[in-house]
Protein backbone atom coordinates (compact mmCIF):
# COMPACT_ATOMS: atom_id res chain seq x y z
CA UNK A 1 0.00 0.00 0.00
CA UNK A 2 1.11 3.22 -0.56
CA UNK A 3 1.82 5.69 2.05
CA UNK A 4 0.45 2.65 4.66
CA UNK A 5 0.71 5.60 7.53
CA UNK A 6 -2.25 7.01 5.83
CA UNK A 7 -3.94 3.75 5.50
CA UNK A 8 -3.84 2.74 9.12
CA UNK A 9 -4.94 6.34 10.60
CA UNK A 10 -8.19 5.92 7.90
CA UNK A 11 -8.68 2.10 8.90
CA UNK A 12 -8.98 3.54 12.64
CA UNK A 13 -11.43 5.91 11.88
CA UNK A 14 -13.49 3.55 10.18
CA UNK A 15 -13.28 1.02 13.10
CA UNK A 16 -14.47 3.93 14.91
CA UNK A 17 -17.47 4.55 12.96
CA UNK A 18 -18.16 1.04 12.90
CA UNK A 19 -18.34 0.65 16.49
CA UNK A 20 -20.18 4.42 17.32
CA UNK A 21 -23.09 3.08 14.51
CA UNK A 22 -25.10 1.72 17.33
CA UNK A 23 -24.38 5.53 19.42
CA UNK A 24 -22.26 4.03 21.93
CA UNK A 25 -18.48 2.63 22.25
CA UNK A 26 -18.40 -0.69 23.76
CA UNK A 27 -15.34 -2.09 25.87
CA UNK A 28 -15.69 -5.19 23.87
CA UNK A 29 -15.71 -3.05 20.90
CA UNK A 30 -12.70 -1.49 21.43
CA UNK A 31 -10.91 -4.27 23.33
CA UNK A 32 -11.66 -6.53 20.40
CA UNK A 33 -9.90 -3.63 18.16
CA UNK A 34 -6.81 -3.39 20.01
CA UNK A 35 -6.51 -7.24 20.01
CA UNK A 36 -6.97 -7.36 16.46
CA UNK A 37 -3.85 -4.83 15.78
CA UNK A 38 -2.29 -6.50 18.13
CA UNK A 39 -2.52 -9.98 16.32
CA UNK A 40 -3.35 -9.35 12.60
CA UNK A 41 -1.49 -6.17 11.96
CA UNK A 42 1.62 -5.16 14.08
CA UNK A 43 3.27 -8.95 13.88
CA UNK A 44 3.21 -8.34 10.32
CA UNK A 45 3.72 -4.91 9.90
CA UNK A 46 7.88 -4.01 9.33
CA UNK A 47 7.34 -0.40 8.49
CA UNK A 48 8.07 1.70 11.72
CA UNK A 49 8.06 5.83 12.27
CA UNK A 50 10.49 7.97 12.94
CA UNK A 51 9.92 7.26 16.70
CA UNK A 52 10.76 3.66 16.07
CA UNK A 53 6.80 2.91 16.42
CA UNK A 54 5.18 0.07 14.15
CA UNK A 55 2.69 2.10 11.88
CA UNK A 56 0.32 -0.36 12.50
CA UNK A 57 -0.66 0.77 15.55
CA UNK A 58 -1.72 4.31 13.72
CA UNK A 59 -5.23 2.23 13.53
CA UNK A 60 -5.22 2.36 18.10
CA UNK A 61 -4.59 6.15 17.70
CA UNK A 62 -7.08 6.92 15.40
CA UNK A 63 -9.82 5.11 16.72
CA UNK A 64 -9.32 6.65 20.09
CA UNK A 65 -8.93 10.00 18.33
CA UNK A 66 -13.02 9.33 17.29
CA UNK A 67 -14.18 10.20 20.21
CA UNK A 68 -12.98 13.77 19.78
CA UNK A 69 -12.92 14.36 16.47
CA UNK A 70 -16.76 12.41 15.69
CA UNK A 71 -16.21 11.69 12.33
CA UNK A 72 -18.88 11.29 9.55
CA UNK A 73 -19.34 7.53 9.18
CA UNK A 74 -20.60 8.47 5.49
CA UNK A 75 -17.58 10.69 4.91
CA UNK A 76 -14.87 8.02 6.21
CA UNK A 77 -15.93 5.18 4.71
CA UNK A 78 -15.62 7.32 1.75
CA UNK A 79 -12.37 8.71 2.21
CA UNK A 80 -10.87 4.80 2.83
CA UNK A 81 -12.51 3.97 -0.38
CA UNK A 82 -11.30 6.23 -2.39
CA UNK A 83 -7.69 5.45 -0.59
CA UNK A 84 -7.68 2.42 -1.49
CA UNK A 85 -8.71 2.97 -5.08
CA UNK A 86 -5.74 5.68 -5.51
CA UNK A 87 -3.10 3.73 -3.29
CA UNK A 88 -3.75 0.18 -3.98
CA UNK A 89 -1.22 -2.08 -5.48
CA UNK A 90 -1.22 -6.24 -6.38
CA UNK A 91 0.73 -6.96 -2.91
CA UNK A 92 -2.26 -5.50 -0.64
CA UNK A 93 -4.59 -8.38 -0.84
CA UNK A 94 -3.63 -9.73 1.92
CA UNK A 95 -3.73 -6.24 3.89
CA UNK A 96 -7.02 -5.45 2.63
CA UNK A 97 -8.74 -8.81 4.05
CA UNK A 98 -7.09 -8.61 7.56
CA UNK A 99 -8.94 -5.07 7.30
CA UNK A 100 -12.09 -5.96 6.73
CA UNK A 101 -11.73 -9.03 9.39
CA UNK A 102 -10.54 -6.51 11.89
CA UNK A 103 -14.09 -4.71 11.17
CA UNK A 104 -15.81 -7.57 11.27
CA UNK A 105 -14.65 -8.29 14.81
CA UNK A 106 -15.31 -4.96 16.24
CA UNK A 107 -18.52 -5.19 14.57
CA UNK A 108 -19.46 -8.30 15.96
CA UNK A 109 -18.23 -7.62 19.71
CA UNK A 110 -20.90 -6.12 20.86
CA UNK A 111 -24.00 -5.29 18.03
CA UNK A 112 -24.15 -6.19 14.70
CA UNK A 113 -27.09 -4.37 12.95
CA UNK A 114 -26.21 -1.25 11.97
CA UNK A 115 -22.41 -1.97 11.81
CA UNK A 116 -23.02 -4.82 8.82
CA UNK A 117 -24.28 -2.12 6.93
CA UNK A 118 -21.15 -0.61 6.89
CA UNK A 119 -19.07 -3.67 6.52
CA UNK A 120 -20.99 -4.87 3.61
CA UNK A 121 -20.53 -1.41 1.60
CA UNK A 122 -16.81 -1.56 2.35
CA UNK A 123 -16.26 -5.40 1.04
CA UNK A 124 -18.42 -3.91 -2.01
CA UNK A 125 -16.30 -0.78 -2.69
CA UNK A 126 -13.53 -2.81 -2.23
CA UNK A 127 -14.39 -5.45 -4.68
CA UNK A 128 -14.52 -2.58 -7.11
CA UNK A 129 -11.42 -1.31 -6.63
CA UNK A 130 -9.57 -5.00 -6.84
CA UNK A 131 -11.75 -6.18 -10.26
CA UNK A 132 -11.86 -2.57 -12.43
Amino acid sequence: MKNVKEYYKLLGKLAYSVAIADGVIQEEERDALRKGVLSDFAMNESAFDSSGMNKAFYVDFEFDEGNQQQPDMYKTLKKFADFIEENYERTDLDLLQRSTLLLEKVANAYSKSKEKIIIETLKNKINATLFI
